[in-house]
């Protein structure tokens, strides 16, 4: 080898070891220079129950399968009903346990659970969610209370009484039991259970005699869950708190796929069907696998919106099952489609209506007589062509006709380009450019990096929602990653959103939550498991964004090298904001020239850390926003940008 090759050579090694050397920009602004009105719609929360967002999440029921209603809608097969259930658990008992449906306790809740007893004391019990034959099971605290009911019959030979136990499998009481004696008539009994232990523990019913007994919509929840007075029994607390900590201007509900429903009309969600007393409620087999119990129902989803400050945004279907899958019935027809705008109305009227009318009176009575003030409803998700704008014009006259203070969603369809939004958006420009147009698109983090001038030249007539987005990573251990550089990604691309923001009325991420082990869908932005709850990177780059959402878009400009700076500055009257995001591997400092800004302290909200990071159970601080302040003076300021990071000055304007 030669000396030029050789010198050639540890040149490259040099370079190879040389640390990452920063590179230098200036942001310049003018407080008093500002450019669009921003929206105050503009961060809100989408949920839909899928990984077991609802049932065995947000909803605070702890048993699963209560009510002996579950069955796959596909593959319908009479044991499906015991999910959830064990039997014969005590040593030497001998009985069995068999799926009724003849009197059932109503007929929206037509399956019930016989249970015989023939020798010694046969036990029955629920063991929860995400339980396996040996482990698992009801999560319960030390000093903790949990309110029970349950409906009970004596089956007409049995002679004893019934213990309602909460216990360990072993059978060990964790709190006191109560005994019932039973009549042949559905009772609805209930009790409280203040656990001496923190243990996961299983609901037993404990058989003292022989004969049989039936039981039917048994449930157990904390007696201080979220709303723990409404009808339905109420919330998880601590997942309730996680979604207002988001700030959010909107909730959409109550999906998603699970509004069209898939493969037979029965499947559609109806709203109906889930409000009123929870035993009365007709559950749904799940789009994503799984029953819906409806305890989350349409009155809850008002009252938590109401309760965290979000306008309500009801979604509903468009009489079309869901075109993304192979369904096995007819779409309604038209003549079908005018009919069941009926429900809409009557929806509308649920909402907002008096309580002299009908569905007015329904909400009083549960427990809310004002009006929720619903504004806003989505009709169809993810539709698409001729079948869904014949149908959606229909329900849009019929509605506007009735309300015309209502603003309608539309649907531009499930993916970001290509043939589909863009004839949407034909259609939409052409008949209902009054509606809001809802854009769904899941894309990897440097398709966001690469179009955060999405909407720069979008028409100003008609405004957009971003139902749904997230950054898809590279799949890892199963799952797509809620992992830093996906999250910084994501705050690229909201600063567009924000520069936008004339036009994008709405964004919110998707999906909200999900189940740790039970989860049909990843990336999500939160993550629970029976006691925990698991913010992501993702979750605080919408808290930051959300805490600091301006009035008004203030003009801009960024000199740098760094391609990969991106930035937006707005304000209100009091403050400046100016949000930085380095999605680059290299440290980047940046001179801040901002005209119009008094001499004082900024404060800086940081999140930064390893690209592939990612918050676990067991580190769930890995990535957290770190609060810092800085200080300015004579209209300028230099700060430094860590690789892969989100900062959010806020500079006082008075």
């Amino acid at each position: 080898m030669n000396m030029r090759r050789i010198v050639a050579c540890l040149c490259a090694l040099l370079l190879l070891l040389t640390p990452l050397v920063a590179s230098a920009s200036t942001l310049t602004a003018d407080a008093g220079v500002t450019t669009v009105e921003m929206s105050d719609t503009l961060y809100g929360l989408f949920f839909e129950d899928i990984n077991y967002g609802a049932d065995g999440g947000l909803y605070a029921e702890l048993l699963q399968n209560r009510s002996f209603e579950y069955q796959d809608i596909l593959n319908p097969q009479r044991y499906q009903h015991l999910n959830g259930w064990a039997f014969n658990l005590s040593a030497g008992a001998k009985g069995k346990a068999t799926v009724m449906t003849e009197r059932p306790l109503n007929e929206n809740n037509p399956t019930y659970v016989r249970v015989t007893c023939t020798e010694g004391e046969y036990r029955f019990a629920n063991t929860g969610f995400q339980a396996t034959v040996l482990k698992g099971g009801i999560p319960v605290e030390k000093g903790k209370t949990y309110r029970c009911f349950v409906y009970l019959r004596n089956a007409g030979d049995f002679d004893g009484t019934v213990e309602v136990a909460l216990t360990l499998r072993t059978g060990k009481s964790l709190a006191v039991p109560k005994r019932f004696t039973l009549t042949d008539e559905w009772v609805r009994y209930e009790l409280t259970f203040t656990s001496s232990y923190t243990e996961d523990a299983v609901l037993s019913f404990i058989m003292h005699g022989t004969g049989s007994i039936d039981i039917d919509m048994a449930s157990l929840m904390p007696a201080d869950a979220f709303g723990a007075d409404w009808p339905n029994g109420g919330l998880r607390a601590d997942l309730v708190q996680a979604l207002a900590d988001l700030n959010p201007s909107f909730l959409r509900f109550p999906g998603g796929c699970i509004v069209e429903g898939s493969y037979y009309r029965s499947n559609f969600y109806d709203w109906k069907d889930t409000v009123g007393p929870v035993e009365e409620r007709r559950e749904n087999f799940n789009t994503w696998g799984y029953m819906q119990s409806y305890g989350l129902g349409y009155f809850e989803y008002f009252m938590l919106a109401e309760a965290i400050g979000a306008a309500p945004l009801p979604v509903v279907h468009s009489g079309l099952l869901c075109q993304a899958r192979d369904v096995l019935e007819p779409n309604l027809s038209y003549d079908e489609v005018r009919v069941y705008a009926q429900d809409i109305l009557d929806l509308i009227e649920f909402a907002n209506g008096d309580v002299t009318t009908p569905w007015g009176a329904l909400r009083a009575e549960m427990g809310h007589p004002e009006p929720f003030g619903l504004r806003y409803l989505g009709i169809g998700n993810e539709n698409w062509d001729a079948a869904y704008w014949n149908r959606f014009d229909i329900l849009y006259r019929i509605v506007k006709e009735a309300h015309p203070e209502i603003t309608i969603i539309s649907s531009a369809g499930p993916v970001a380009e290509g043939g589909l939004p863009q004839n949407a958006w034909r259609t939409i420009r052409q008949k209902y450019a009054d509606t809001i147009v809802d854009e769904h698109y899941y894309m990897a983090g440097d398709w966001f990096l690469s179009h955060t001038h999405r909407y720069d030249n979008y028409p100003r007539t008609t405004k957009v929602f971003v139902g749904e987005y997230a950054a898809h990573e590279a799949t890892v251990s199963g799952r797509r990653p809620n992992n830093l550089y996906s999250a910084v990604c994501e705050a690229a691309y909201m600063t567009g959103l924000e520069r936008n923001s004339d036009v994008v009325a709405m964004a919110s991420y998707a999906p909200l939550m999900a189940r740790d082990g039970m989860q049909q869908w990843t990336p999500d932005l939160i993550w629970f498991n029976a006691r925990e709850v698991l913010l992501t990177p993702n979750y605080y780059v919408q808290q930051m964004f959300a805490a600091t959402v301006g009035d008004q878009v203030v003009a801009s400009e960024l000199d740098s090298i760094n391609q990969l700076v991106y930035h937006v500055v707005t304000r209100t009257d009091d403050v400046l904001y100016v949000k930085l995001v380095n999605a680059s591997a290299y440290e980047d400092v940046l001179t801040l020239n901002l005209a119009g800004v008094p001499d004082g302290t900024a404060s800086v909200v940081r999140l930064t850390g390893e690209k592939s990071a990612v918050n676990t159970f067991h580190r769930p601080d890995t990535v957290v926003p770190v609060t810092s302040e800085m200080s300015f003076a004579g209209g300028a300021a230099e700060i430094n940008l860590p690789p892969y990071s989100v900062t959010i000055l806020t500079f006082p304007l008075k």
